[in-house]
């Protein structure tokens, strides 16, 4: 009975894991900002289940709010609002401080595949 348990647990958290990174694989991609931006793009991805950015100035968890479309922007707190364009995830407004930018998505998914997986897969 324990076993049976313990492997419905898992089953159940790994359905969770994969809904949730299916979500927010809806968001990544390549956001290119205006010229004189402090970034020129960002590049979104989901690493373990997070939605990370990646630009020159470094990478950051966009961390999910209450609101649907915004993220808080961990490492330089500020947040992240993705627009949407007859029902897809077109473009993103980053407000950190000071700075407001708005940039356009323009490239589709970007996954990102751990070295085990490239194993698994090449067998």
């Amino acid at each position: 009975m324990k076993k049976i348990f313990l492997s419905l647990f898992i089953l159940f958290g790994f359905l969770a894991v994969n809904a949730q990174t299916d979500s927010l694989s809806q968001y990544t991609g390549k956001y290119k900002f205006p010229d004189g931006s402090p970034v020129s793009e960002i590049t979104m991805t989901v690493d373990n289940g997070l939605l990370m950015a990646s630009s020159a100035m470094g990478s950051t968890e966009f961390k999910p709010t209450s609101e649907t479309d915004v993220f808080e922007v961990v490492a330089y707190g500020g947040t992240a609002t993705f627009k949407r364009k007859e029902g897809k995830v077109a473009g993103v407004q980053i407000l950190v401080g000071d700075v407001n930018i708005e940039g356009e998505k323009t490239e589709g998914i970007v996954i990102n595949i751990s070295a085990a997986t490239l194993w698994y897969l090449r067998k």
